[in-house]
């Protein structure tokens, strides 16, 4: 009160100055305030006794002012000898600061009436009973969802963070491209192309994108972690199908290729060696110069009679040939119709067909008779290689030999003309060639050249015929057939033969797709245990 404007004003200015000002400072700039006062208040009435007040009161506020500061230093000395030091750790922090709640939250459910209590419990689905068990479970609960969105806001930040170093760690002509693609245009710096892609990526939803992400690859390394049982067993929980028709039938056809399903049919013969030893096993103590004699002995044996079977089957063709032609046509026709077979064209096409029904009649007749005279001991060994069920009575087996070679002549005859039609097509294309390719192409394999375009085309046709291309070609074919006959088939019974055959049905990376979209729609699929076995009783 007693102070002029000018001096007020300077006081005011010293007292704001101290309290941002440093303690080294301090009475530097105290001296030239009260330097500058004496000169302002100078004249006649000023006086030497209003410059000294001035001085006087800014020395009190000065001295108050570095006593606080000391208790403050004296204070946080304190605070650090008693820390020892020691960076503060947050978790112990953060944890300290949970327990304060839980004991707060605690005591304040205590104090609420027991009705209060049950309509909390009520509203955050907890099971209802006595109060302290409420309060336990509701501080419990609260506690938790607490924890959950403090892990949700570290992946938020973390998401956040990776995106920053993400942008960070790419260079400046990527960052333009960037940039350009998400119409930030200008002459900006690094830094603020990143602040500005950052910025757009969160305003586009980029960190819950993040975080589903997130929890994406999280949940598909613990399901990688099952086995294709438990995964079925969960798809089949959530209605979800486990299976691929096309990777079954992929998987049927390689194991039924492995197998020799599409191979070249073999007519294997029923007699087989078991009824023929050789002469070494005959006579096992002779020399082995006389096992060689006695060998070339037999095989010309054999070759005679050979020659003398097909030249009596020969005859015995000529003399029935030459019976069918002596019949009409329209007998012809009967005949063949009642042994199911296709009755058209000429006579002599007729009479060719008919001959080769009746010697394949006449030659299951024979095989039926050699069969027919083997013990069931040998027709239960010819019927145990080649697959078929070895049981039943002797006329059984036989019949289920004869029923296999017919199902392999057949299959024979099918190859055969799928054969023929791969050699067609394949005649086809050399004919569409010219002289010179042709020419080249015969050189190439080896072949004769020979003079004319037709020629060279029935060269190479033969050379496939006797080649491998053949049989590779009609087992392409036959492998495709054999696949569209597998398409069409329902998937239990599709899922019986690959039982059968030993085929894995399933793949785990669809397994696992599944699984995702079905949770990603509907929530996660908690796997139910399986009910316990009931225990037996025991009688007491």
């Amino acid at each position: 009160a007693f102070l002029p404007s000018p001096a007020k004003s300077l006081c005011t200015q010293r007292i704001v100055f101290h309290t941002t000002a440093t303690p080294a400072m301090a009475l530097t700039k105290r001296k030239a305030v009260a330097k500058s006062a004496k000169g302002m208040f100078k004249g006649p009435r000023g006086g030497r006794k209003a410059v000294d007040e001035v001085s006087k009161h800014v020395d009190e506020q000065e001295e108050d002012r570095e006593e606080e500061e000391a208790d403050e230093n004296d204070e946080e000395h304190e605070g650090g000898k008693d820390a020892e030091g020691e960076e503060p750790n947050e978790e112990e922090a953060l944890a300290k600061a949970e327990a304060e709640t839980v004991a707060a939250r605690r005591k304040e459910l205590k104090a609420m009436a027991v009705g209060d209590v049950k309509r909390l419990a009520e509203a955050s689905e907890l099971e209802v009973g006595n109060k302290a068990d409420m309060v336990e479970a509701l501080v419990e609960h609260e506690a938790k969802k607490r924890a959950e969105a403090r892990q949700r806001e570290a992946r938020r930040r973390a998401a956040v963070l990776a995106k920053k170093q993400e942008l960070e760690s790419l260079p400046l002509p990527e960052l333009r491209e960037r940039c350009a693609e998400a119409s930030i245009k200008g002459m900006l710096t690094k830094q603020a192309r990143i602040e500005l892609l950052l910025k757009q990526w969160l305003e586009d939803d980029g960190v819950e994108k993040a975080l589903k992400k997130i929890a994406r690859d999280d949940r598909e390394q613990q399901l990688q972690s099952l086995d294709c049982g438990s995964l079925r067993a969960m798809c089949q929980q959530a209605g979800v199908d486990p299976y691929v028709k096309e990777v079954i039938v992929e998987r049927v056809v390689r194991r039924e290729n492995d197998a020799g399903r599409f191979a070249k049919p073999v007519l294997d013969d029923e007699m087989g060696q078991e009824e023929q030893p050789s002469a070494g096993a005959k006579n096992g103590n002779k020399a082995k110069g006389d096992k060689m004699v006695d060998a070339l002995i037999a095989n010309e044996a054999n070759r005679k009679k050979e020659l003398e079977r097909k030249k009596a089957e020969e005859e015995a063709a000529a003399n029935k040939r030459k019976e069918l032609k002596a019949m009409s046509v329209e007998d012809l026709k009967k005949q063949l119709t009642s042994r199911g077979k296709e009755a058209s064209g000429k006579k002599d096409e007729l009479v060719e067909a008919l001959l080769e029904v009746l010697h394949q009649e006449e030659a299951a007749s024979a095989r039926r008779a050699r069969l027919r005279a083997m013990s069931q001991d040998e027709l239960k060994q010819l019927l145990t290689c080649r697959g078929l069920e070895a049981s039943g009575k002797k006329d059984a087996m036989v019949d289920a030999l004869l029923a296999h070679q017919a199902r392999k002549r057949e299959e024979l005859q099918k190859y055969a003309e799928r054969a023929e039609e791969v050699l067609e097509k394949r005649r086809e294309e050399f004919g569409a060639m010219t002289a010179a390719e042709l020419k080249e192409l015969c050189a190439s394999k080896g072949l004769k050249v020979g003079v004319g375009k037709e020629e060279r085309v029935e060269r190479l046709v033969e050379a496939l015929r006797e080649g491998d291309e053949v049989e590779k070609c009609v087992a392409a074919v036959c492998r495709e057939a054999r696949r569209g006959e597998l398409l069409a088939k329902e998937r239990a019974e599709l899922l019986e033969l690959s039982a059968g055959l030993g085929v894995e049905t399933l793949v785990k990376e669809v397994l696992l797709e599944r699984i995702l979209a079905h949770e990603e729609a509907f929530g996660p699929i908690i796997l139910e245990a399986a009910p316990p076995a009931k225990k037996a009783r025991t009688k007491k």
